[in-house]
């Protein structure tokens, strides 16, 4: 008769004569006496009830309703048969590190008022978390949940991690508050993930989670931040808004939320729905084929812009000109493609601006991307070139009263004094704008110069002019 190799918890020997030096509690035999476990058991939580590291539950694990007054460890714990901690209190800390639930899991509205550990646990049978109070932090990291997994309307008051853990199977975390760090990096959700109706009233972190069946964000709550950067979205996903009654919450409303280099798979399974992305980014990612409907962009100047542009920079770091300028391309296709063209014209500004705006852009683009902006705000701004097509005329006509235009075979110079003289003027000039050749006038002097030049710029600022207008038109 030897010591159980977990003596220091058990206190026992193997005197059940079972192998690999074990004793009851402890031993992994799925034939062990089940009476004479319980009886260890009782007797083990008599002297020791916090401690039931490495222990094998042979049959169900019955702890509903029990009050947990010290700190409790279930470190390596397996439970063959289920476990049910429903409306479970546990006072102290509470240790499942490495435990395993063959069967379901039940912690329904179960409280923890302190750290609660789950980290590297796997559920194999499903698990019952609804409901669910975390006083203080959580961890879940690495945890391996196989069956469907349920963290309906928990309370998360602290830091909650679940960082790498794996969902195998459907996992619902709707309206669950997070009234601390949510951190969900590297996490899997292999089938449909539910965030419906869920808060997160602190950061919140999906960095590089894997949502390979989708997952449906409608209703959630994001009052401060969210960083999705290197999420995979490889289903139909969709943010949208919080709806009470006829009463609207746009999704994302205030906070600052990165959507950089995302995979989307297939390219239209992201949808955002009423959402405001004035602290939106999406730097790297494709947003060709993402459904948008109804949502708020930020105001830059008179147009809509993406946060990419105007975000704050560390400090030390250029704003990476040409990513933001693909993004606006980007997104100028999506709209265009939607036929909604007055926001597609807004994000073909963007992308010129930023092109306009890059240093590594060469001079000479640059020069004639400034008269492009300069003249008609790159095609987009019809009364721009308008407003130049009228200073031309303006100076023209004037140009042509001082500087001599007579009529033609015979006759006096224009005087600047008469009236008269100003209509013929004007009327010669806006026939020269529009290249209808008048040969009732004759320019002399320097004032064919200002006929030269009127007679290129004129048709420049007109047609520039008429292709402003038509984009801004156009259906």
């Amino acid at each position: 008769m030897h010591p159980c190799k977990h003596h220091e918890v058990c206190g026992l020997s193997d005197e059940a004569g079972l192998e690999e030096s074990l004793c009851i509690l402890h031993s992994k035999d799925p034939e062990k006496d089940k009476q004479a476990f319980a009886a260890a058991l009782d007797a083990h939580c008599k002297k020791n009830s916090g401690d039931f590291t490495l222990v094998v539950f042979p049959e169900y694990a019955d702890f509903r309703e029990a009050m947990f007054t010290d700190e409790v460890h279930f470190w390596g714990a397996e439970f063959t048969k289920g476990a049910d901690f429903s409306c479970a209190k546990f006072t102290g800390g509470a240790n499942f590190h490495d435990a395993i639930f063959t069967e379901v899991a039940y912690f329904f509205e179960a409280t923890f008022a302190k750290e609660a550990n789950f980290g590297e646990a796997t559920f194999s049978g499903g698990a019952n978390f609804s409901g669910v109070t975390f006083i203080e932090e959580v961890d879940f990291e690495c945890a391996k949940f196989t069956k469907e997994a349920i963290f309906s309307c928990a309370m998360f008051t602290k830091w909650a991690m679940l960082g790498g853990a794996m969902f195998t199977k459907r996992v619902d975390f709707g309206g669950a508050t997070f009234a601390g760090l949510a951190n969900f990096n590297e996490t899997t959700f292999a089938e449909n993930a539910s965030f419906s109706g869920a808060r997160f009233s602190k950061k919140a972190s999906f960095f590089g989670a894997r949502f390979s069946k989708g997952a449906d964000f409608e209703g959630a709550i994001f009052t401060e931040s969210a960083n999705f950067t290197l999420s995979s979205f490889q289903g139909r996903t969709v943010f949208a808004a919080r709806r009470r009654g006829t009463r609207t919450a746009p999704i994302f409303w205030r906070a600052e939320v990165k959507f950089r280099e995302l995979i989307i798979d297939p390219p239209d399974a992201l949808r955002l729905i009423e959402a405001d992305l004035r602290r939106c980014q999406f730097q790297d990612t494709d947003l060709r084929k993402v459904q948008m409907i109804a949502v708020t962009w930020p105001k830059i100047g008179s147009r809509l812009g993406v946060y990419d542009e105007i975000a704050t920079m560390e400090i030390g770091t250029e704003r990476p000109w040409a990513r933001i300028e693909q993004l606006y391309r980007e997104l100028k296709q999506n709209y265009e493609d939607r036929r909604d063209y007055e926001r597609a014209g807004d994000f073909h500004y963007g992308e010129k601006e930023m092109r306009r705006r890059n240093p590594e852009t060469p001079t000479g683009a640059r020069f004639l991307l400034t008269l492009y902006w300069l003249l008609s705000g790159y095609g987009e701004r019809y009364l721009r070139p308008l407003m130049w097509a009228g200073i031309l005329f303006a100076v023209c006509t004037f140009g042509y009263v001082v500087l001599g235009l007579i009529p033609k075979g015979a006759g006096s110079r224009l005087a600047i004094t008469n009236v008269q003289s100003w209509l013929h003027a004007a009327h010669y000039s806006f026939r020269v704008m529009t290249l209808l050749r008048p040969d009732d006038f004759v320019p002399v002097g320097y004032s064919k110069l200002v006929n030269t030049t009127q007679t290129i710029l004129g048709p420049i600022f007109l047609s520039l002019f008429a292709l402003a207008l038509r984009q801004r038109l156009k259906r």
